[in-house]
Formats: structure tokens, C-alpha cells, sequence
């Protein structure tokens, strides 16, 4: 069997390249979501500090 493409060469080049500025707004979406992660969980953690502190303060009163 003939090998049709065997005067091909790899160039190096990637089929498609992305736009610098598509590349940018990729990386800050990436990084807005684990911001609102962060955020998420230091809301949740805080409110879960402040009922489990209330209950034990008002549970000791009563």
C-alpha cells in the first residue's frame, strides 16, 4: 500500500490558535469561579460558627 501522505511534514505549528484575547477571558472566568467557591464556603462556614455558638450559649442559659 502506498503511503499518500509521506511528503507530509510536521510544521510544529498547532492546527488552531486562540486569540490572545479569548485566552485572557477564559483565565479570568477560570478564575471567578473559585472565587465565588471561596466566598460560598467562608459564608457557609461562617453562619454554621455563629448558629452552632448560639445554640450552645442559649442552651447553657436555659
Amino acid at each position: 500500500m502506498k503511503d499518500i501522505y509521506r511528503k507530509n511534514k510536521h510544521s510544529g505549528q498547532p492546527m488552531a490558535i486562540k486569540n490572545m484575547e479569548s485566552l485572557e477571558l477564559s483565565d479570568a472566568l477560570n478564575y471567578l469561579w473559585l472565587d465565588r467557591l471561596i466566598t460560598s464556603l467562608y459564608i457557609v462556614l461562617s453562619v454554621s460558627l455563629v448558629v452552632i455558638s448560639l445554640v450552645l450559649s442559649l442552651g447553657s442559659v436555659i
